[in-house]
């Protein structure tokens, strides 16, 4: 146990720097927009000069919130704490098998020529009229297939409920989620996933192909899709900020 635990903390940092950039351009945002706000507001009572402290201050305050609270609290004990419930025995299947646990904390690995990837996710639902956190787990693989095979939406076809549970199908892979998410047994789910696989003609696909063809082409239509939803909001020497809409 303690040396299953040892394997993922040497694996895993838990302070990201590359993080911290996201934070701060944040924090940027909402303290130019929030300090300039509140210096116009004070404006009405106050002199230029009292009221550009007070929107100086505001702008820091913000700034630090998002840069000091924010990150250590979501980068470092959040995460901390996830990556402690990743080294759990519930996942000692995955580390008997030689999966690593990526930073961004969820599990890849190849098992029986298949390369998988396993994510935790959690969910916030109301049950009787009270907020319960759901944790389930997402077993994602992925295949090719012969293109005689792709009709259009052969991938469509495949996709629904199994004996294991829900499993969809597109670009190339494959998405489980298991009936026993609650306490799933990554050896039945993933063999039984493999069998489905062997039953609908479908043959292993690396990770390195998929991302150079399927992967490069979602990629692209992505960047496209984002840059339509783009506003521009302030751009000054290097200090770029943007504002992207929601799907």
């Amino acid at each position: 146990m303690r040396h299953f635990a040892i394997n993922f903390m040497n694996n895993v940092p838990i302070l990201r720097k590359e993080k911290f950039k996201d934070y701060w351009i944040n924090g940027c945002f909402g303290g130019i927009i929030t300090g300039t706000f509140l210096f116009l507001l004070s404006l009405i009572e106050n002199s230029l000069l009292n009221s550009f402290y007070n929107g100086l201050i505001c702008c820091f305050t913000i700034i630090f919130i998002f840069c000091v609270v924010g990150f250590f609290s979501q980068e470092y004990y959040l995460r901390k704490k996830k990556i402690k419930q990743l080294q759990s025995i519930r996942y000692s299947f995955l580390d008997k098998n030689k999966f690593k646990l990526n930073p961004d904390l969820y599990f890849e690995g190849v098992y029986k020529s298949f390369y998988f990837k396993i994510y935790n996710m959690s969910e916030t639902v109301k049950v009787d009229k009270k907020n319960r956190k759901l944790e389930y787990e997402i077993i994602e693989a992925f295949y090719d297939f012969d293109p005689k095979l792709n009709d259009n939406d052969f991938e469509d076809k495949l996709s629904g409920d199994y004996y294991i549970g829900n499993v969809t199908f597109e670009n190339h892979h494959a998405f489980l989620i298991p009936k026993d998410w609650i306490n799933p047994n990554f050896e039945e789910n993933m063999d039984a996933l493999i069998e489905i696989f062997h039953w609908s003609k479908l043959y292993p696909l690396t990770i390195e192909k998929w991302e150079n063809t399927i992967g490069k082409k979602l990629e692209k239509k992505q960047l496209e899709n984002e840059k339509l939803r783009t506003r521009q909001i302030l751009k000054i020497g290097k200090l770029d900020i943007k504002y992207i809409k929601n799907e």
